[in-house]
């Protein structure tokens, strides 16, 4: 057993009808002590759900030419698009000639995206794939919407390549091979698949994670804080991935992680929201890539 201790606690609760949009609080003691974190759940049957992800970046001149996205905070991203929920989504890489600084990351600052990134229908970033055509390509989380850009959804946690698009409205990526080491979903098929995904999966770190339910209906989305001794050491990925399978996920894919990871919700009926996290950094990170959820009000 992974987890000696496991408490859940909803957040978000409010009168009136059911929101397809739940968060709940997670806390987990393992031996080498406790692990706090947030899984949200979306019901991908409800016409009142949307998705959202980071469009393509307005280019300003003297940005590198391989730059696909401009560095913003997960919760002032969710502000601007207004958005009920966000997430930090795929990973991000420096480029030469952006100015960017050795250490931390700065706001607005040009980034190349790591893989798959889709948005309203249109490629913002590529499928990457290993060494040579033959590798598998990275896993991903492939979003199809209703016609008019709602739910209904199709999602999918799985490998795509560019032939795996057709129809896909958004999407997100996780990380596959890195170096000469293949990566794998998180989960699949309902195997903890953690031990053989990216990255450094044996290392703890805060995580964040997205998965779909064996029945296709419910989208999960999970964070995980961690380097913060006493409040939640972090996860490697074989307890992540145990996390979301408790949590109800068949298929799963590990997302950019570490002083990134953040999620940020406004909750049924207020006007405002927060970030439920506490991100490492100690502030929430400028990032280059988000997923958010959309919730329509009731007639």
């Amino acid at each position: 057993m992974i987890f000696v201790l496991a408490l859940t606690l909803i957040a978000g609760s409010a009168a009136g009808p059911p929101s397809p949009l739940r968060v709940e609080a997670l806390v987990r003691e393992t031996p080498d002590g406790p692990l706090r974190g947030w899984v949200a759940r979306v019901d991908l049957t409800a016409p009142r759900v949307s998705f959202v992800v980071t469009g393509p970046m307005e280019r300003r001149e003297g940005d590198p030419e391989r730059a696909e996205a401009r560095l913003v905070p997960t919760d002032v991203w969710a502000e601007l698009e207004g958005v009920d929920l966000a997430v930090n989504a795929g990973f991000f890489a420096r480029l030469e000639g952006s100015g960017a600084p050795l250490f931390g990351w700065t706001d607005a600052l040009p980034v190349d995206l790591l893989g798959l990134s889709r948005s309203e229908g249109r490629t913002v970033s590529p499928p990457r794939r290993g060494d040579g055509d033959k590798a598998p390509p990275d896993p991903a989380l492939l979003i199809d919407e209703t016609k008019g850009g709602h739910c209904p959804c199709t999602l999918r946690a799985t490998y795509a390549a560019e032939s795996d698009l057709a129809g896909v409205e958004d999407a997100v990526a996780g990380m596959g091979r890195r170096g000469s080491k293949p990566g794998t979903l998180l989960v699949e098929s309902g195997e903890n698949r953690g031990a053989t995904a990216q990255v450094v999966p044996m290392e703890r770190h805060p995580r964040t994670a997205a998965g779909v339910s064996r029945d296709g209906r419910t989208l999960l989305l999970l964070v995980v804080d961690g380097r913060q001794p006493g409040w939640s050491i972090g996860a490697t990925l074989p307890e992540l991935a145990q996390m979301i399978l408790d949590a109800g996920a068949w298929n799963a894919v590990n997302l950019d992680g570490g002083g990134s990871t953040a999620m940020w919700h406004r909750e049924p009926g207020a006007t405002a929201g927060r970030v439920f996290n506490r991100p490492s950094d100690g502030h929430v990170r400028p990032v280059a890539n988000h997923l958010g959820v959309r919730i329509r009000p009731q007639p």
